[in-house]
């Protein structure tokens, strides 16, 4: 692995974790998005001061070069977090028509209330 990714890794995993501790500060992030963020910081740092890690597991793959292997990593961690807001994302489209769906009724029976106390008022009149 060359000393430049090794350095690109290294400054990536300090700039995101930087990052995330910001955010954290400010109130930005949920706590898992927080735990993933710095996992993933982590594992760039220990790929950047640790490249036989990242030779070994290349080997032991079949994967030609570190570097790829760095790569693999990386796609299948930003996967996974894909995968993840998916899958808010189709539960909170559920909740959303839900929501819409019981307001849209609660609309309909407060109309009906309002035109049967005008019926008693006028009926009162």
């Amino acid at each position: 692995m060359s000393m430049m990714l090794r350095v690109t890794l290294l400054v990536a995993a300090v700039f995101s974790i930087m990052w995330i501790i910001a955010r954290i500060r400010k109130s930005k992030i949920r706590l898992e998005d927080t735990l993933f963020w710095v996992a993933t910081g982590i594992i760039l740092a220990i790929l950047g001061l640790f490249p036989e890690i990242s030779y070994r597991m290349a080997h032991a793959l079949g994967i030609i070069s570190p570097a790829n292997f760095v790569f693999l990593i990386m796609i299948c961690l930003l996967f996974e977090k894909v995968l993840t807001i998916s899958i808010i994302h189709s539960q909170l489209e559920d909740k959303y028509v839900t929501m819409a769906a019981e307001m849209a009724l609660r609309c309909k029976d407060l109309e009906e209330q309002i035109k049967e106390l005008k019926e008693l008022q006028s009926e009162k009149n």
